[in-house]
Formats: C-alpha cells, sequence, structure tokens
C-alpha cells in the first residue's frame, strides 16, 4: 500500500491527481477566474500599453512644444536686439542731425552777433560824428557870440570897421 507520510499526502498520488480533485470540486468557478483573471491581465496589458503610448505622445509633444518654445524665444530675442540695433542706430542719426543743426545754429548765431557788433561800432561812430559835428556847431556859435559881443564893444569904443574885421579874421 500507499507510504503515508507526515503530512497526509500519499507518495503514492501524485501532486496532479491532487489538482485533478481540486479540478472536481472548484473547477467551473476556477476556470471561470481564470478566464476573468486572463481577460483582466489582458485589459492591464491593453491599458498599460495604452498608458505608454500616451506617455510616449506626450513626451512627444512636450519635446515638441518645448522646441517651439526654444524657438519663439529665439525668434523673439533676434527681434529684440534687431530693434535695439534700429533704435540705436536712429538714436544715433538723430543725435548727428541735432548736433549739426546745433552747429549751424551756433554758427548763425556768431554770424548774426558779429553783424550786430559791426553795426553797432557804425552807429557808435555816426553818433560820434553827429555829436562832433554838434558841438563843432555849438562852438562856432559860442565863437559867434563872442564876436558879437566883441563888435558890440568896439562900436561902442567907435572903432572902425575895417579895423574890427581885420581882428575878426585874425581871431579865427
Amino acid at each position: 500500500m500507499a507510504k503515508a507520510n507526515t503530512e497526509g499526502i500519499t507518495e503514492e498520488h501524485p501532486i496532479p491527481e491532487v489538482d485533478r480533485i481540486r479540478d472536481i470540486i472548484m473547477g467551473p468557478q476556477m476556470r471561470q477566474y481564470e478566464q476573468q483573471f486572463r481577460r483582466m491581465t489582458a485589459q492591464f496589458e491593453q491599458v498599460s500599453k495604452e498608458l505608454d503610448d500616451l506617455r510616449a505622445a506626450l513626451d512627444r509633444q512636450r519635446t515638441d512644444q518645448d522646441a517651439r518654445a526654444a524657438k519663439i524665444q529665439q525668434e523673439a530675442q533676434q527681434r529684440l536686439e534687431s530693434l535695439e540695433a534700429g533704435f540705436a542706430a536712429t538714436t544715433k542719426q538723430l543725435e548727428a542731425k541735432v548736433e549739426a543743426q546745433n552747429s549751424d545754429l551756433a554758427g548763425q548765431i556768431r554770424d548774426r552777433s558779429a553783424e550786430l557788433r559791426k553795426l553797432s561800432q557804425q552807429n557808435r561812430e555816426e553818433l560820434a560824428k553827429a555829436i562832433a559835428s554838434l558841438e563843432d556847431d555849438k562852438t562856432s556859435r559860442d565863437h559867434l557870440g563872442d564876436l558879437l559881443v566883441e563888435m558890440g564893444t568896439r562900436l561902442k569904443e567907435q572903432a572902425g570897421i575895417t579895423d574890427l574885421l581885420g581882428q575878426l579874421s585874425q581871431a579865427r
């Protein structure tokens, strides 16, 4: 007969018989559990594959977005540099124009100032001549008055007209 070991399983009955007994007792449920397990495993594998696909798509999309963002940033940087260069060039041109206009205006101011000084000097000279002429006229009047007083005095003294005219011509 069969030898019994300490666990109560005989050595003559191999393990496949235990599987067969289990199959008889729990057969339909086990098959149903195994089918459900296979379906769930297949679904899990499918979901896992879809998840991997989604992760890969997300990674591609992220990479594309990063590349687009880098490209947009580079274009923006280039545009900014271009605008700054254009602004600097325009500023230099405007500064040069302003400097040229300042220089022209300074030259015109110097020319006008020189003209004004010249006209002022001419006016002073003309005024000095006019004053000198008036003084000469005044002196002549003073001199004429003195001569008339002298003539009156001599007429009173009964001096001759010829003597008087001779003295007047000497007095000049």
